[in-house]
């Protein structure tokens, strides 16, 4: 599969998540990511398995508290302060979209770990910290909007020796789909996925080494058809001419899609 050479700017990402973030929070969940089910039958509610989700990736950061771990793409800010709840590390949580950043503070705010978390505006292909800032670096699925080798050479940039890169991102099997359907829902979803090999190439040109690359999909399966129905059954039947509708068709239509956990770290620290 062929990576993306232009991938969507700032501005276009953060103006889709004026779109496409209330319409999570309305029909999904307030986690902007895949779920975590042991089965595609499994019975787990969405909060519950996004939540999992996130569970899942924690347990690979590596953090206790005085750790400071920085989550690219933070959405309105939930799984940041399951992360300070779960580890107490600091958490500063960034986004292109000012609207979640001042609602993920909010929620900090509301939940008193305002003192642990924080959020603020900022590109993950260019952030503007210091090398080295970051004890670990979490990413749910917000690398699909980048350049991805940009944003990993970026992550690894930032992260501190001993330091662990912990991300998700949209696995679309060689072959799977139909070609037209793909492009349509790449455009529509602001970003397309990628393969295991891409990663095992983009990691180690990063200067990053793999420590665990594994393909998740049979887990997140349930979430592309989940997401369709709660659509459905919220009403969200919107106008196809808009973006909004758009991407609640594209719900409807969209091929199989996965989902890989990459762990990584500096190459050159000592194991």
């Amino acid at each position: 599969m062929e990576l993306h050479d232009d991938r969507p700017v700032p501005g276009g990402v953060a103006r889709f998540y004026d779109t496409l973030g209330p319409l999570l929070s309305r029909a999904w969940d307030d986690n902007f990511h895949f779920g975590y089910w042991d089965t595609p039958d499994d019975p787990r509610s969405v909060e519950s398995a996004t939540d999992r989700f996130t569970d899942v990736l924690i347990g690979r950061l590596g953090v206790d508290v005085g750790h400071r771990v920085l989550d690219v793409g933070c959405g309105i800010g939930k799984p940041a302060l399951r992360v300070a709840r779960a580890t107490g590390a600091g958490v500063l949580g960034i986004s292109v979209n000012e609207g979640q950043v001042d609602d993920a503070n909010r929620r900090a705010r509301a939940e008193g770990l305002d003192r642990l978390v924080s959020f603020e505006c900022a590109d993950a292909m260019r952030m503007p910290y210091d090398d080295a800032s970051f004890d670990a670096v979490l990413a749910l699925e917000s690398i699909l909007h980048m350049d991805r080798g940009v944003a990993l050479r970026e992550m690894a940039r930032v992260l501190r020796r001993g330091g662990r890169l912990v991300l998700t991102d949209v696995l679309v099997p060689e072959g799977a789909g139909d070609a037209d359907l793909l492009r349509r829902s790449e455009e529509v979803l602001n970003g397309g996925g990628a393969t295991l090999d891409d990663y095992l190439r983009l990691t180690r040109e990063a200067g990053l080494d793999v420590v665990e690359l594994v393909d998740v999909s049979q887990h997140t399966s349930p979430t592309v058809p989940r997401m369709a129905e709660r659509f459905r059954r919220s009403g969200l039947v919107a106008d196809p001419a808009t973006d909004a509708g758009r991407i609640v068709a594209v719900t409807e239509e969209l091929p199989e899609v996965g989902c890989l956990i990459l762990v990584a770290r500096h190459a050159a620290q000592t194991r």
